[in-house]
């Protein structure tokens, strides 16, 4: 069987499993970006422009990163409890048309919670965001590294290892990446702990692609996506290699 066959089977076979949850998904990505902004404004006594910007490129910043580090690798490590994740090493298809066609099927999930995130908070805000033309590469590249990571992290750990770890996350996540906020607020040690996290690079690039005027895209924090995005699909990869 071809490869292209063998991803695109694949697509099928993991929309079909997830079609149950799919309007789930949707209802929690649209409340969790409901709550950022209709909530996160509640904790500054007043709002100019800067802060606006920031929470209205921040709430789809966090509702990719809560799906792509969060849901996945918890998806994941539900296939490895029911026996599925180990059923998909068994089959006579390549392992990257597995991933790929995994990673396919949860960016089609994860991307319709980001556009409602960005229509919330222009219409909360009233905000004329200055979109660039390669926000869709942006978004891609953002999606990706977070959900190979998520699921690296799924590989590597056993099941229950990977829920409480992921629960971590969201609080890390939520409270202290500079998402909604400057990074120069963190204390030093923070800041440098997210100078070489994907997470502060995430938000970057999301900022950068949504409200270009008012914010850039480094290299360096496309470079360091790439890396993280890298490192997650090899690890996921050498996993799904992995006998016994």
């Amino acid at each position: 069987m071809s490869a292209l066959r063998s991803y695109l089977l694949l697509i099928r076979w993991q929309a079909l499993r997830y079609k149950m949850l799919l309007p789930l998904m949707l209802v929690v990505q649209g409340l969790l970006a409901f709550g950022i902004v209709a909530g996160y404004p509640l904790l500054f006594p007043e709002l100019d422009r800067n802060t606006t910007l920031f929470l209205a490129t921040g709430a789809p910043a966090i509702t990719l990163l809560t799906m792509g580090l969060v849901l996945v690798p918890q998806m994941v490590a539900g296939a490895k409890t029911e026996g599925s994740y180990e059923y998909v090493r068994t089959l006579p298809v390549p392992r990257l048309a597995f991933l790929f066609a995994d990673l396919t099927v949860w960016a089609a999930i994860i991307l319709p919670g980001v556009a409602f995130a960005v229509g919330v908070a222009v219409l909360r805000f009233g905000l004329d965001l200055a979109i660039s033309p390669f926000v869709v590469p942006a978004i891609v590249l953002v999606i990706l590294t977070a959900s190979c990571v998520g699921y690296a992290i799924a590989s590597l750990a056993p099941p229950m290892l990977t829920t409480i770890v992921t629960q971590a996350l969201v609080v890390f996540v939520l409270m202290f990446s500079p998402l909604n906020f400057p990074p120069e607020r963190l204390p030093d040690w923070l800041r440098a702990i997210h100078a070489v996290l994907p997470i502060q690079a995430m938000g970057e690039v999301i900022r950068g692609s949504l409200a270009s005027t008012s914010f850039a895209i480094a290299g360096g924090s496309v470079a360091l996506l790439a890396a993280w995005c890298v490192g997650g699909l090899a690890i996921a990869f050498v996993a799904l290699n992995r006998r016994g």
